[in-house]
């Protein structure tokens, strides 16, 4: 598989995850592995809801990171100026276009 049609699958996967609503993305398969260990992570200003999101597998540690992304209703927005926000977030394996 190409690295963009990777990516791709990524941004799918991002956008049925906005569409849930919710931080538990649980029921979506790794585009890559296609295991159920993904996690989503908005990192902005809670002002503006302007974000990165990372989205990755715990399993595979393949990802992607979206710079300048609005952060949806439902979702926690964890604000980039506090340290502690970004506690958790692995050096995973961005997909980039």
């Amino acid at each position: 598989m190409k690295r963009n049609s990777r990516r791709t699958s990524w941004i799918s996967t991002l956008i049925s995850v906005i569409d849930g609503g919710s931080d538990r993305i649980d029921h979506h398969p790794c585009p890559r592995c296609e295991t159920h260990r993904l996690e989503v992570r908005y990192l902005g200003y809670p002002e503006t809801s302007l974000a990165t999101v990372y989205l990755w597998c715990n399993a595979c540690l393949r990802g992607i990171q979206i710079s300048r992304a609005r952060a949806p209703d439902g979702m926690t927005l964890y604000p980039i100026k506090d340290p502690a926000s970004a506690d958790g977030i692995p050096d995973f394996v961005r997909y980039r276009p």
